[in-house]
């Protein structure tokens, strides 16, 4: 079954009043019987998905410099 949309009147159909700009599901036979009331609604393709691709920045850190002396005392050297 394809889908129609209802132009210029109110049908009614499967006992519902349809008016203008109704959209209806009717078999090829229906369609054939209402042609100068009904027009064929053509389907929507799907969207299309786009895929959203995000840069990554990626910082450069400078390696830390370590001196001699530093360590696990803070900078302090041992006394021994």
């Amino acid at each position: 079954m394809a889908k129609y949309k209802v132009k210029n009147t109110t049908i009614l159909h499967d006992g519902v009043s349809r008016g203008e700009g109704s959209i209806i599901e009717l078999t090829d036979l229906q369609a054939k019987k209402l042609e100068g009331f009904v027009e064929l609604v053509k389907e929507k393709a799907p969207a299309k998905q786009t895929e959203n691709k995000t840069k990554t920045k990626t910082e450069t850190k400078k390696p830390e410099v370590k001196t001699e002396g530093e360590g696990q005392n803070g900078g302090e050297s041992n006394g021994k």
